[in-house]
Formats: C-alpha cells, sequence, structure tokens
C-alpha cells in the first residue's frame, strides 16, 4: 500500500510537470510558426557595422572564417573586421596577420587582447569597434556570403537593439552528431518562439547583432561581471530589460544560418554543456529561470520513472508512455526547425532522441552546477 502511495504522488508530479512543459512548449511553437521573414535590404548606404570575433587556439579554422567574410556580398567600406586573440598558444594569431597582409586589407584588424576569455575579448572589440552595429561569430564558425546583408536588413528598425540568428551544426557524419544536430535545431526552434513572444530565452554568441550604443549602454547592469564567458545571453537579458521586450527579435531567415561544428564525443558534449549550465544561477530574468526550470523537472522526472523501471519493471511502460507524449509535444516545433535547415531527413532521430534527452539534461544539469570544467586550457569555475 505504502509503495502504491509513493507511485501514484510521482506519477502526480510527472503529470504537474509534463501540463506546464506542454503549455510552454506549445506557446513556442505557436511563436516559432508567427516569425516572419524579411526581406533582405541593399541599399546605397547600408549601415556601418563591426564584425567582433574572439579568438583562442582556433588555427585550424580562423582562415575559413576570414575567407567568408572577405567575401562577404557588403560593400567593404560599410564594415570592418576586429579579430581579438584572446591569448592564444597556437598559430592563430600569426595566420590573421598573415591573412591581412596576403589580402592588404585594411578593414580587418588584428588585436591581442588584453583581458582573458571571451567575454573580455568581446568587451574589448566593442570598445575599439567604430560600427554603428556590432556582429558577433565564433571563430570556428561558416558564414554565407550573405551574413550580413541579412543581419543589416533586421536591425535597422529603431525599437530593434539586438537580432538573434540561426545557427546549425554541420556536418554531423556520425550518428552522435546527428542527434546533436536535431537537438540543437529544437534549441533554435525554441530560441526563435520564445523571442516572438517577447520572452527570450536564449542566444547564441555565434550569430548575433547589436546596436553598439545600447550595448555600452547596458554595460553597468548586467549580471555576468564574475564569469568569463556568457557575453550572448547575459546582453540579451541586459538589452531586455533596459530598453523592453520590443528590442529583441529572432531572424528567421536561411541567408542568415551560421554553422558550425557538432563535438566529437560524448565527453566534450558534457563538458560543453556543462559550460553552459555553470552560468544558470547567474540569470535573473523569470522568463529565463522558469522555463528552464519546468524543462529540466520534467527530464528528471521521466529520469527518475527510469531508474525505477529497473526494479519495478512495470514502470518502463509509464517511462514510455511519458516519453511518447513528450514526443508528440515537441514534433511540431521540431519538424518546423528542421524544415527552416532543410534537414527534415533528422527527424528519424526524434525517437532515439527523446530516449536519451532526460538522461543527458539530468546529468549535464547537475554536473554543471556541481563541477568545474574546462574550456580550451582554462578551468571553468561552477558558479555560486
Amino acid at each position: 500500500m505504502e509503495h502504491f502511495e509513493y507511485f501514484t504522488d510521482i506519477l502526480r508530479i510527472v503529470e504537474i510537470t509534463g501540463v506546464l512543459y506542454l503549455l510552454l512548449i506549445g506557446l513556442y511553437t505557436i511563436g516559432w510558426f508567427s516569425l516572419k521573414q524579411i526581406p533582405l535590404r541593399q541599399t546605397e548606404n547600408p549601415p556601418k557595422i563591426s564584425v567582433v570575433v574572439a579568438a583562442r587556439n582556433e588555427a585550424a579554422k580562423i582562415t575559413c572564417l576570414l575567407e567568408d567574410l572577405l567575401n562577404q556580398r557588403y560593400s567593404s567600406a560599410f564594415f570592418e573586421v576586429l579579430v581579438l586573440d584572446d591569448h592564444s598558444e597556437d598559430k592563430t594569431a600569426e595566420l590573421v596577420d598573415q591573412f591581412i597582409k596576403l589580402n592588404q586589407l585594411e578593414h580587418f584588424r588584428l588585436i591581442k587582447a588584453k583581458g582573458e576569455g571571451k567575454k573580455s575579448a568581446i568587451q574589448e572589440g566593442i570598445s575599439l569597434a567604430t560600427g554603428d552595429f556590432i556582429a558577433v561569430t565564433d571563430a570556428d564558425c561558416n558564414l554565407p556570403d550573405t551574413w550580413l546583408m541579412a543581419l543589416s536588413s533586421s536591425i535597422q528598425q529603431p525599437e530593434v537593439k539586438l537580432v538573434l540568428g540561426p545557427v546549425l551544426l554541420y556536418p554531423a557524419q556520425s550518428f552522435f552528431q546527428r542527434l546533436q544536430t536535431l537537438e540543437f535545431m529544437s534549441l533554435i526552434g525554441s530560441t526563435g518562439g520564445a523571442a516572438a513572444l517577447k520572452w527570450p530565452i536564449m542566444g547564441n554568441g555565434a550569430n548575433m547583432i547589436f546596436d553598439r550604443n545600447a550595448a555600452l549602454e547596458v554595460e553597468q547592469i548586467r549580471a555576468d561581471d564574475q564569469l568569463q564567458s556568457g557575453d550572448d545571453v547575459f546582453l540579451m537579458e541586459a538589452i531586455r530589460r533596459y530598453y523592453g521586450p520590443q528590442s529583441i527579435r529572432f531572424l528567421k531567415h536561411s541567408s542568415a544560418i551560421v554553422t558550425t561544428s557538432p563535438t566529437v564525443d560524448i565527453k566534450s558534449f558534457l563538458k560543453q554543456r556543462m559550460r553552459w549550465v555553470s552560468k544558470n544561477r547567474h540569470y535573473k530574468a523569470a522568463f529565463i529561470i522558469v522555463p528552464a526550470a519546468i524543462v529540466f523537472a520534467f527530464n528528471l522526472m521521466l529520469f527518475v520513472l527510469l531508474l525505477l523501471s529497473l526494479f519495478y519493471p512495470f514502470m518502463a511502460l509509464v517511462f514510455l508512455l511519458f516519453t511518447g507524449l513528450k514526443l508528440l509535444v515537441d514534433f511540431p516545433i521540431l519538424t518546423a526547425a528542421a524544415t527552416f535547415f532543410k534537414r527534415r531527413q533528422y527527424l528519424i532521430l526524434a525517437v532515439p532522441l527523446s530516449l536519451i534527452y532526460p538522461v543527458y539534461v539530468v546529468v549535464s544539469g547537475f554536473s554543471g552546477l556541481l563541477f568545474n570544467t574546462t574550456w580550451k586550457g582554462r578551468s571553468i569555475k561552477k558558479s555560486r
């Protein structure tokens, strides 16, 4: 009898968290479908954009990014590139310097970062930039030649201060990398849907543009002064608080898709997600904290059901039932995002992903809060 009451309480919690999850993802799905594609504008006098790239130990990929920036269909008179070398221990700085000299690029600059960490490098780049708008991407990314044109078209409304861009994991060669790609597409779908509802929850420093003056204005109210990273979501949160929810937009346009490689193995994947989770305690906005708590709580309960099924086989059916219901909730926005990225063939992996997802969310969630991790040779301490 005691066991029956115990199981009943667990199921009640699963049901409550499941309903909250349904409402949350349902809203994000509505938000995604409400997003309209903006027309790309090619004007004779486009806004001046400063592309700021923080690079540390990216010798293997930095030249590809520089070539993509050089080949932009945006007049070189209206954009500049600032590469902040974050104390690289390889030939990153040397390769950037060679590229600039070889191509005789007056609008490309290599700058030795004074502080340590990506956030410090980005802030230094913003202070040195001459453009009205700052576009940021990562040193290991690939850009379409329409990237700056698309970002420029998205930021020209006076009330818009920051625009979030789409990011795709590519190439995905192994089964594990394809799972990552599918999961990441769902995150981008939620990012776009939430922004459309004026509740921006995530941002990705691999693809973003913002008003330089706005970024400087909100510097004092950011909540990440203790962290070496977090230049994306914390800036977004500060701009939203200062300028209002209408100041944040998501750019739903294929011409703006930035690609970056998925991690190569489970260990590097977990370390990446642990870094993301380690910043959660510093978020202050309820529209960021509450959705993360709902997603984590529902997946935690699915994880509990999975553990109980090891001792009570009938609980495996309960786990599969609620996992199936979660898949039904996720599938519309997952399908929409996969369609946008032209990766519908990955939807066949939705079933295995839904079975694995609760385990990874719980493991990375607790690990990110309890343990330190590293990034490019530097220790990333857990939040306090």
